[in-house]
């Protein structure tokens, strides 16, 4: 009689230490399924046209449907992350070799890739044509009272790279009211326009 106690006691025993074992935090070593799951996001995949750039760009996908972003807009228009984005070879130098996981770390400013002008001014016009209709704009009034015309800035050296995409962020929904007058403010710091006034 014993013996059977003693036979019970210990199945009991056994059946509850292998219940608390279960219960612990288990180790996953890369071999198990967790392991293999966490792997098959890190493998990289060739860009083309045809990704689905959402899968990393999550924030500008987002902004496609964001009615206080630009991008909205022009996705209204049927404006495609394709219409914009047309540095082919570039967009896939850029790619090369990404992870989703590691994408959607860097995935959040050109760097470099740019933006053709050339899909913007097919639709909105050419600098001329923007310039008229923006002639009598204040935006960019400095702290001597000098206007520029955000279509017709003069043309140097230090505005060689502004592009539509300085002022006109797509997928942020700061107004180009606001971007614009930040752009120049990050050269003309002293709040004037004039060029060669504080820097010899």
């Amino acid at each position: 009689m014993h013996l059977r106690i003693t036979v019970a006691l210990a199945t009991c025993g056994i059946v509850a230490l292998g219940g608390l074992a279960a219960c612990a935090p288990q180790h996953n070593d890369e071999t198990g399924s967790e392991g293999a799951n966490a792997e098959s996001t890190q493998v990289a995949f060739t860009w083309s046209y045809d990704s689905t750039c959402a899968q990393c760009h999550e924030k500008e996908d987002g902004s496609m449907d964001d009615a206080a972003c630009l991008a909205a807009t022009h996705a209204a228009e049927g404006t495609t992350c394709a219409t914009c984005h047309t540095d082919e070879s570039g967009l896939a130098s850029a790619h090369k070799n990404a992870t989703p996981d590691e994408a959607k770390k860097r995935a959040t400013k050109l760097r470099s890739t740019t933006i053709d002008e050339a899909a913007c001014l097919s639709c909105h016009g050419s600098y001329e044509e923007l310039a008229a209709k923006t002639a009598d704009l204040a935006l960019l009034t400095d702290s001597e009272g000098t206007t520029v015309n955000p279509h017709a800035m003069p043309e140097n050296e230090d505005h060689a790279s502004t592009d539509c995409a300085s002022c006109h962020v797509m997928h942020d929904s700061e107004p180009a009211e606001e971007s614009a007058p930040e752009y120049c403010d990050s050269c003309h710091h002293a709040g004037v326009y004039s060029c060669h006034t504080c820097h010899d």
